[in-house]
């Protein structure tokens, strides 16, 4: 379907040069992690984010002066990456495991180092220690994504969001909703 359509397939270099195949593509598109593409009347920023991945980017998007943030497949959230998530309505946040529970898990003590990295994947406290400390508190809807099935619990991750959230000392957190994703079905729809 991509290929009749010449829908153009959008990646880094880094990506582009770890990948093969890609001769089969109608329209590679390559971004570069701070410079901003414009597809129609949506803006999009790549951001360079701390992952164990051949040049991993997170997104932020602009349409209409609404703005909003993706941001999953990092160990750690960097300061680059809070001035990305910050003047956001949405953010798409991961939260992707408890830290005791990847400790007590079942799964190979490599696996465990490598999600535990700053170029693994993002903790609930890793998420809550931004949402205390270093968030804006400007976005009014956060999604919790990409939670793990074996080392995190949905509502173990909202808890410690909505905890980090309500132990801020700025008051800054009436109006904001903290909503989960699931890989198996959509999340609501905003009406922005």
């Amino acid at each position: 379907m991509a290929a009749e359509q010449q829908i153009p397939v959008f990646l880094t270099r880094g990506t582009l040069l770890e990948l093969g195949g890609l001769d089969t593509l109608p329209r590679v598109e390559v971004l570069s992690p701070g410079v901003t593409v414009n597809i129609a009347d949506l803006y999009v920023t790549p951001f360079a984010i701390s992952h164990d991945a051949a040049e991993p980017v997170g997104f932020r998007f602009e349409a209409e002066g609404v703005s909003g943030a993706l941001a999953t497949d990092l160990g750690k959230i960097t300061s680059e990456v809070t001035c990305h998530l910050n003047k956001c309505e949405w953010l798409v946040l991961e939260s992707n495991h408890d830290e005791e529970l990847v400790r007590l898990g079942s799964y190979p003590w490599p696996l465990k180092q490598r999600l535990l990295s700053p170029v693994g994947h993002l903790s609930n406290s890793a998420l809550a220690e931004f949402l205390s400390n270093d968030f804006d508190a400007q976005a009014r809807h956060i999604f919790l994504a990409h939670l793990s099935r074996n080392n995190n619990t949905p509502s173990l991750a909202m808890e410690t969001a909505e905890d980090a959230l309500g132990k801020r000392s700025d008051g800054k957190i009436d109006g904001i909703a903290v909503h989960l994703t699931d890989q198996m079905k959509p999340s609501i729809v905003l009406d922005l």
